[in-house]
């Protein structure tokens, strides 16, 4: 059923994902934060006592946050592995109230420099943490549809970002964004750590009650057969995990993990090297410099909700769709949309007339990051628990995330850098390429894992 989350069985779900994509949104603004700013940093009037930035130091501002999220990966997994996932959940908002305090007070480059690393740390526990954390107290039927609200979430900060950047004082947004991570902590504060993390603890009467409340049950005596059922399977499943052997490199080498590692691997350089994350850190630069007639401010914000779209796009058919399709028309659809953004530079380059044609730049973005948002933004981040083995679930999680970090280092740090040797138009088409790779890969080596339970050993282990 459409929308079947808001039924009463499933709202405190969505509720406790709500209050804890708080920090999803503000991590989000973060991400687009450079795309209204380093114009402004870059110009005469920037605010830095200390001069514009020059084109080598705007790349470090986007790719600073990449070097902080691969490290925030590696440190919330751990924290996450030893602490539970609601103590690694509420130390994400650390690192984001630092940021915002080096923006306040910094007046050169490298306080800016510091404060993208401290974003990239919380960007590395949202992507370490909140999939599992989903994972954990979803519902199967619509873990999915869950899975994709971390996007939406952190599109709206990007929508908040790209349309107040352009209007709002340099140093009014950090006093707005420090009261985000106060409210996420008060509202984190009240959730009950997972079923999962509990039962690991071995309190198990505490993991009966938080997952009653995950699940909107009130008193035992209102418990069913379909919740004992689950309990069972998750104490099973924990149980199981706790009887085994340690991690080792035999437990890679598995047919079943090395096709899940590689699916980790694949979808996280999808999600990078399609280039929808530089796009969205420089979107005003490329908006600048492709030529177009509508304000770049304006183009900004109108791009950003038709982002939101596609992420509502995403949300609405998840879990009807499947992630295999999904997956396959962003892939192409960004492509493709790539393709026509580089023709469009191309020729303005060599000097075609392209009166009539300036909003051809803006749709083409726009069409970008609308199909981008329907599988490539958002899929990877919850495919990954669903295609590793349960016993490389975790670690499995982690190395996608560091690698995503990377992959995003690299191109955030290359892509301003290609613009001005290669041209916008070359730098799109070498993402185009890669989208048409990607489907290939997707057409013959991904599986679909819609309703996949995770609370079960895998067949293979059966």
């Amino acid at each position: 059923m459409f929308l079947e989350f808001l039924s009463r069985r499933y709202w405190k779900q969505f509720a406790a994902i709500a209050a804890v994509h708080i920090i999803t949104a503000s991590y989000g603004v973060t991400v687009g934060w450079p795309a209204p700013i380093i114009p402004l940093l870059r110009s005469p009037e920037t605010p830095l006592p200390s001069g514009p930035v020059t084109v080598d130091e705007a790349s470090w501002i986007g790719s600073t946050l990449c070097i902080g999220g691969t490290i925030g990966t590696i440190l919330f997994a751990i924290i996450h592995t030893y602490f539970g996932k609601k103590i690694a959940l509420l130390l994400t908002s650390v690192p984001h109230i630092i940021l915002w305090t080096l923006i306040l007070v910094g007046d050169n480059v490298w306080y800016i420099y510091g404060a993208r690393f401290c974003s990239g740390l919380t960007g590395g526990g949202v992507v370490s943490v909140v999939p599992l954390y989903i994972a954990d107290i979803a519902d199967k039927k619509i873990r999915g549809t869950l899975g994709s609200l971390t996007i939406i979430f952190i599109n709206i900060g990007l929508v908040f970002i790209y349309a107040a950047g352009n209007y709002l004082p340099y140093d009014l947004i950090p006093k707005i964004m420090l009261v985000s991570p106060v409210a996420f902590i008060v509202l984190v504060s009240f959730l009950p750590e997972t079923p999962y993390c509990l039962l690991k603890k071995g309190r198990l009467l505490e993991a009966e009650r938080s997952l009653m409340f995950y699940r909107n049950i009130s008193d035992q005596q209102y418990q069913t057969a379909e919740f004992t059922t689950e309990f069972d399977e998750l104490k099973n499943f924990v149980h199981t995990q706790s009887t085994q052997s340690r991690i080792c490199w035999a437990d890679f080498t598995t047919p079943e993990a090395k096709r899940g590692l590689f699916i980790g691997v694949f979808v996280m350089a999808l999600n990078q090297f399609s280039g929808i994350f530089a796009i969205l850190t420089y979107a005003g630069t490329i908006l600048q410099m492709s030529g177009t007639g509508i304000d770049p401010n304006v183009a900004l914000v109108l791009v950003a909700i038709l982002n939101i779209c596609g992420n509502l796009t995403s949300f609405a058919i998840i879990d009807r769709a499947g992630r295999k399709i999904m997956l396959l028309l962003s892939a192409t659809g960004v492509g493709l949309a790539l393709a026509v953004l580089g023709a469009h530079s191309y020729l303005l380059t060599i000097g075609y007339d392209l009166q009539g044609a300036e909003w051809l730049p803006v749709l083409a973005l726009a069409l970008t990051l609308f199909l981008g948002a329907i599988g490539i933004t958002n899929i990877p981040f919850f495919i990954v628990p669903e295609v590793m083995p349960p016993k490389l679930r975790s670690i499995g999680s982690t190395i996608s995330g560091t690698l995503l970090c990377m992959f995003a280092f690299v191109t955030v740090k290359l892509y301003p850098i290609m613009m001005v040797n290669i041209h916008i138009y070359g730098t799109v088409w070498i993402s185009s390429g890669v989208c048409a790779i990607a489907v290939v890969i997707i057409i013959f080596l991904i599986p679909e894992t819609k309703g996949k339970n995770l609370n079960v050993q895998s067949d293979s282990k059966k």
